[in-house]
């Protein structure tokens, strides 16, 4: 089932507002780090099981099980016992972790985010077109002032022209019509 995609962007964003606070903790070398970045990737891999994304959760895992096999004494990579520099190399990992985590975060975020600007990009044209041909004025676009009034607006467009048809089910592709409506929302109050 297809998310909302103005909602996906609201987590995402609180995710790596979470992320941002574990990386300050980082770099202040806070005793407090790891604790949090483990509640943070306790959080991360939540979210990763709830989407079904189990590639990230997969990614996630992997990151929890190598600081694990580090705080145990046992360096992940050539699996020999650490002698020496344990903290070192616990500090190393997660910092290895954290960078795994931004590129995955930046790349959800960014996907996402392109769903809404082309939403947008091809909805502004849509309305700049609707306006130039006088089916939209700005009596019109002032009485779209809710996004019931909106989407009532939407439906109409979709069932009298068949080019809206393709553009709506074009749309329909990446995001799901109340993602739809919040668009034309922004991009009618820019007409205003």
């Amino acid at each position: 089932m297809q998310e909302l995609v103005h909602h996906t962007i609201q987590k995402i964003e609180v995710l790596l507002g979470n992320f941002n606070k574990v990386q300050e903790l980082y770099l202040s070398k806070s005793f407090d780090f790891d604790a949090k970045f483990e509640t943070f990737l306790h959080e991360l891999l939540e979210y990763f099981r709830e989407k079904g994304n189990t590639t990230h959760e997969s990614e996630v895992l992997k990151i929890m099980n190598m600081i694990s096999t580090v705080k145990r004494g046992f360096n992940p990579v050539q699996m020999e016992k650490i002698v020496t520099g344990k903290r070192e190399l616990v500090w190393g990992f997660s910092f290895n972790g954290m960078e795994s985590v931004h590129q995955f975060l930046v790349e959800m975020y960014t996907k996402e985010q392109k769903k809404l600007d082309d939403g947008e990009e091809i909805i502004s044209g849509l309305m700049v077109s609707l306006y130039q041909n006088g089916i939209l004025d700005d009596d019109k676009i002032k009485q779209l002032d809710s996004i019931a009034k909106i989407e009532i607006f939407w439906t109409s467009l979709v069932s009298q022209n068949t080019t809206i048809v393709g553009i709506n089910k074009k749309l329909k592709l990446t995001m799901i019509s109340e993602d739809i409506f919040l668009i034309l929302e922004k991009v009618l109050v820019k007409l205003t």
